[in-house]
């Protein structure tokens, strides 16, 4: 699954800056009523000192993080293991989050999953979704660390709360599946719905799926058609497949052999084995594209080549002596 640098919600430097709003108003709060005016004003006085340091060291933090991304952005990895440890040692969780980042994917640096899952627990430790997914993603796949389902769908979970995307799509997979949980499909289409709302592809995929197949919920084929165009639109290429097949037969969409050739190749040109054998049909029937005999050829050879072809694959390519 996708797992990349990116995807921070919102400037974190804005974000510090807030919290900072929010402690000065709460030590503000804390001020007791039944102090002396001047005992008052001592506290305040003293409670604006700390404020303004903690602001300080924030700023610094969020200058460095700021660089680093910059640099990250650029390609230019070895200043931006610079300016994250900066920002690291003011305890900054993006740049531990990107930190790891930069030694799972060994940009710049010798690659290591430990020292990603230790930087990736730092930052999850405070609370930063993006941590906790990455974080996540390790424990699921036994990367540098001791392979624990459960514990990747418990830092899923946490990553989701917060309104992680990612986070509450792999949820809704863990509950599909019944991998780390117990299997729920409600709980699924819940979080796949989340994030499908959201524009993660692969939701939009699986949770079209579920309405197509029934699983969890009744069969529901316009909104499946509706979730498959929605990925497909973004490029999944299974989702361009499954819509074309909707299209092919007019389930749920008007029956359109046109735009089921056309999504047949878009995911054929993804590699998709199934979309290079329905394209190289449509082009051998002439149904919604010209007849082209050769390509069909060309498509069904392919799609052959991939692991386990159908039979029906082979008898085509025999059957057009190629």
């Amino acid at each position: 699954m996708p797992h990349g640098f990116g995807g921070r919600l919102g400037s974190p430097g804005m974000m510090r800056l807030s919290s900072l709003r929010h402690l000065f108003k709460t030590l503000l709060r804390r001020v007791p009523l039944g102090r002396t005016r001047l005992q008052q004003t001592i506290a305040l006085a003293f409670y604006a000192v700390m404020a303004a340091v903690f602001a300080t060291f924030a700023l610094a933090s969020s200058n460095a993080t700021d660089n680093g991304d910059r640099a990250m952005a650029a390609g230019d990895y070895a200043t931006a293991m610079k300016y994250y440890l900066q920002a690291a040692k003011q305890n900054d969780p993006w740049a531990q989050e990107n930190i790891g980042k930069l030694y799972e994917n060994g940009w710049g640096v010798t690659k290591d999953f430990a020292q990603a899952a230790l930087w990736y627990k730092k930052s999850a430790d405070q609370g930063n979704s993006w941590g906790e997914y990455s974080l996540a993603q390790l424990y699921e796949n036994g990367t540098g660390v001791e392979q624990n389902i459960g514990k990747a769908a418990q830092l899923y979970r946490q990553s989701a709360l917060q309104r992680n995307h990612w986070g509450e799509y792999n949820l809704g997979r863990m509950y599909e599946n019944g991998t780390g949980v117990d299997k729920k499909l409600a709980d699924a289409l819940r979080w796949y719905g989340k994030a499908a709302s959201a524009g993660i592809p692969w939701a939009q995929y699986n949770l079209a799926n579920m309405l197509h197949d029934g699983e969890g919920t009744a069969v529901d084929l316009g909104g499946a058609a509706k979730w498959y165009a929605k990925a497909a639109q973004q490029g999944n290429g299974w989702s361009q497949f499954k819509l074309g097949l909707m299209y092919q037969a007019g389930e749920g969409v008007k029956q359109d052999d046109r735009k089921a050739a056309g999504l047949f190749k878009q995911a054929a040109d993804q590699g998709i084995a199934p979309a290079q054998a329905s394209y190289a049909q449509a082009l051998e029937q002439g149904k919604g594209v010209k007849a082209d005999k050769a390509t069909a050829i060309k498509f069904y050879k392919l799609a052959a080549a991939q692991p386990n072809p159908p039979s029906w694959v082979m008898d085509r390519l025999k059957a057009l002596g190629a």
